[in-house]
């Protein structure tokens, strides 16, 4: 029974606490509302993009080790799974792993996906901010919101990488010890994702802070140009 509940909580609360919804639209920009030339909007994403890819390419070997330990873990859980001789549990065990596996990927891929979306929003906006800077409207406070949310969405980025490389595999010593160790491994996954999706939201908020700025930019006066006699 004890296992028939943890199974359930873990297809129950991952959709409860780990669903989209919770964070509404996680890029928050309406597209249309950051008008641009498509050119200059394509080559400004391309540069953002180009160094998100270096420091993704920095921490590789970082990403390989964490990967090569969890596989290790994972090789051991496979050899010690068998010990257990009754196989409604043991394959309960293995439908749980599973699952929660899939649930991390399903949940870091939605992160990484909103994160991108994040980016070009920030792309966007810098483009608006060197537009109002060209006709003279001090737009020093807004650079620095827009340093601030890249800032933001390159910390998340690490967190949420780091994250998609996890495996949450139970510790197995004998039977008795099979359910804590499942709610030991979905407990640590729910507040690893919860630490992601946070990292997550506090990049929204930056980029929505830097696109209030910027809209607020239209309201401003251009400094006049006082030509020198």
């Amino acid at each position: 029974m004890k296992y028939k509940l943890a199974l359930l909580l873990i297809l129950s609360s991952s959709l409860l606490y780990f669903s989209p919804s919770l964070v509404k639209a996680e890029s928050g920009i309406a597209p249309t509302e950051i008008n641009v030339s498509l050119a200059d909007q394509k080559a400004k994403r391309v540069t953002f993009r180009e160094e998100l890819q270096e420091r993704k390419e920095e921490r590789k070997t970082e990403i390989e080790e964490m990967r090569a330990t969890f596989k290790e873990k994972r090789e051991d859980f496979e050899k010690k799974i068998k010990i257990i001789r009754d196989e409604k549990k043991k394959k309960l065990a293995e439908k749980i792993d599973q699952r929660m596996a899939t649930v991390n990927k399903n949940q870091t891929d939605r992160m990484l996906k909103a994160l991108g979306k994040l980016a070009e929003h920030v792309d966007k906006l810098e483009e608006r901010v060197t537009k109002a800077k060209d006709k003279g409207v001090n737009v020093t406070s807004v650079e620095t919101l827009i340093t601030a949310a890249r800032t933001a969405i390159s910390a998340a980025l690490v967190i949420v990488e780091d994250q998609a490389a996890k495996d949450y595999v139970f510790v197995i010593t004998d039977e008795k010890n099979l359910g804590q160790s499942i709610k030991a491994s979905f407990d640590t996954l729910s507040q690893d994702l919860k630490k992601a999706q946070e990292s997550l939201v506090k990049a929204k908020q930056a980029v929505v802070a830097a696109f209030k700025a910027v809209v607020a930019l239209q309201n401003i006066t251009p400094t006049p140009t006082v030509a020198t006699p």
